[in-house]
C-alpha cells in the first residue's frame, strides 16, 4: 500500500566518495521538522511498477525546506541505484521524517560510533550536540579506505575548530599513520571515563551487536547506549 510522501526536487548532487553521493532535495512551501538521528523513506518504483521504499537519515538539521542525503550505490541496491541515476531537477517523493534514534541529553557527553553510511543519522546528531550541548563530543568512525571515508573534510573542520569536538578515523582495509581494525576494538583507546558518556551505535548489524557487547564488557550502563533497535535481528538472521 502506498505510503503517504512529500514531493521533493532534486536540486543538487555531489560526490563525497566513489560510491556514495549527496543528494539535496526541496519541498517547495514545506517544513523539514524533525529530530536529528530521524529518517525519511524514499519512494521509487520497481520493475513490476510498485511502489518501494528506502529509509535514509538527513545528515542536515531541521528547520528548513531541503533535506540532504548522503546514499551509497550498491550493484544489487534497487533504490540506491535508482538515487544515483537521478538528475537535478527529478521529483523525489519522501515520507515524513520517523524513528526512534536520537539524542537522549545534550548535556551528557556524547559518543558517536558509526560504520560508513551509518554515519549519517550520527553526523546530524552530533552536529546537534556540539551546538546545543555542555559536554563533549567524540566521533568513532569506521570505514576500509581513506578514499571512503565521506565528510571527512566537514569532520576535521569541525574539529579543528571546536574545542568540544574530537574525530577518530578507523580503516580496515588500508595501512596508514592513524588507527587500523574495527572501530570497537579501539573504544577503551579513545575514551578514558567510559562510565559518563551516552553511546550512539550505527552502522551494519555486525558492528552494532560487537559494540553493544564491549561497551557491556566496559561496563557501560546499558541505559547509556541507543542504537536503532534491528540490529540483533539483522544478525540472528
Amino acid at each position: 500500500m502506498p505510503l503517504d510522501t512529500i514531493d521533493t526536487t532534486l536540486e543538487s548532487v555531489h560526490a563525497l566518495t566513489p560510491n556514495v553521493k549527496q543528494f539535496l532535495i526541496r519541498a517547495e512551501g514545506h517544513l523539514f521538522d524533525f529530530v536529528p538521528g530521524q529518517h525519511v523513506s524514499v519512494e521509487f518504483e520497481d520493475a513490476d511498477g510498485n511502489a518501494r521504499y528506502r529509509p535514509y537519515s538527513p545528515v542536515s538539521q531541521p528547520g528548513t525546506d531541503t533535506l540532504s542525503l548522503a546514499i551509497k550505490r550498491y550493484p544489487e541496491g534497487a533504490c540506491s541505484t535508482w538515487m544515483h541515476d537521478r538528475t537535478v531537477g527529478d521529483s523525489i517523493p519522501v515520507t515524513p521524517p520517523s524513528g526512534n534514534l536520537q539524542l537522549e541529553d545534550p548535556d551528557r557527553d556524547a559518543v558517536f560510533v558509526a560504520t560508513g553510511t551509518g554515519l549519517t543519522p550520527l553526523f546530524a546528531m552530533a552536529t546537534q550536540h556540539l551546538h546545543v550541548g555542555e559536554g563533549r563530543t567524540t566521533l568513532l568512525f569506521g570505514e576500509r579506505t581513506q578514499e571512503s571515508v565521506m565528510y571527512r573534510e566537514t569532520l576535521d573542520l569541525l574539529s579543528a575548530s571546536h574545542e568540544a569536538f574530537s574525530v577518530e578515523y578507523v580503516l580496515s582495509g588500508e595501512d596508514w599513520h592513524g588507527r587500523t581494525g574495527y572501530v570497537q576494538d579501539h573504544l577503551s583507546a579513545v575514551i578514558d571515563d567510559t562510565s559518563t558518556p551516552h553511546f550512539y551505535v550505527c552502522g551494519v548489524p555486525d558492528m552494532v551487536v560487537e559494540t553493544k557487547a564491549r561497551l557491556s564488557d566496559l561496563e557501560v550502563p546499558a541505559g547509556h547506549v541507543f542504537t536503532e533497535g534491528w540490529e540483533e535481528g539483522a544478525v540472528a538472521e
